[in-house]
């Protein structure tokens, strides 16, 4: 005969095993849920490190539009100096220039001065006289004022015509001088330094015509 004894610690045994299996599973479960972590925690840790990425990209574009405010602002200023600068140094050399002509207006001012004086005493030839020195004594003083500001005559007659400073009128045979050769000038040219202010308007001599 079996002993009930037997039989009852038997089935107690297995549920035992039983029970400590189920314990085991449910640890293992905790321990992955453990393990595997928060998905809502997860999606906060991105979100916060995003935020912090999108606060220094924009610290930076600040900086960056301040730095460009700031070269603009720069590049404004140095360009308004540059044009007081040129402006003043502008009005510098007229106001040479000018203290340089005053001389010569008060000298047109002193010759027909000096020829109506005379024209209303019947000085008639004296006044004529008086007048042409003037204009002389004009012409001296304004050669001498531009001249030197580097402002000097083209010379042209008995010189070979030379197209960067000579522009022809026409062509006149002669047999006096050679061909090519410049043998009156109809208007004066000048230059300032190597720069042709106005070319010297000129004849030039040409060929002979065959008899």
């Amino acid at each position: 005969m079996n002993d009930p004894t037997d039989n009852d610690s038997t089935e107690a045994e297995a549920l035992n095993s039983e029970t400590n299996m189920q314990d085991k599973d449910t640890g293992s479960k905790e321990t992955e849920s453990t393990t595997s972590g928060d998905p809502a925690l997860e999606t906060s840790g991105e979100a916060s490190g995003q935020d912090a990425e999108i606060t220094k990209l924009r610290t930076e574009r600040d900086h960056f539009e301040q730095q460009l405010q700031r070269a603009m602002a720069d590049t404004q200023n140095i360009r308004r100096r540059q044009r007081q600068e040129m402006d003043d140094s502008r009005r510098r050399v007229l106001e040479g220039i000018t203290q340089e002509l005053l001389p010569v207006l008060d000298s047109f001012g002193l010759a027909l001065e000096a020829y109506d004086t005379a024209a209303c005493d019947g000085q008639s030839e004296s006044a004529t006289s008086g007048l042409v020195e003037g204009v002389r004594m004009v012409q001296t003083l304004l050669n001498g004022a531009l001249e030197r500001h580097g402002l000097q005559e083209i010379p042209a007659i008995g010189l070979a015509f030379d197209p960067n400073r000579h522009e022809a009128l026409s062509v006149e045979p002669t047999e006096d001088v050679a061909e090519n050769e410049v043998v009156r000038v109809v208007q004066t040219g000048y230059q300032l330094g190597e720069h042709v202010v106005r070319h010297s308007k000129v004849i030039v001599a040409g060929p002979l015509k065959p008899q």
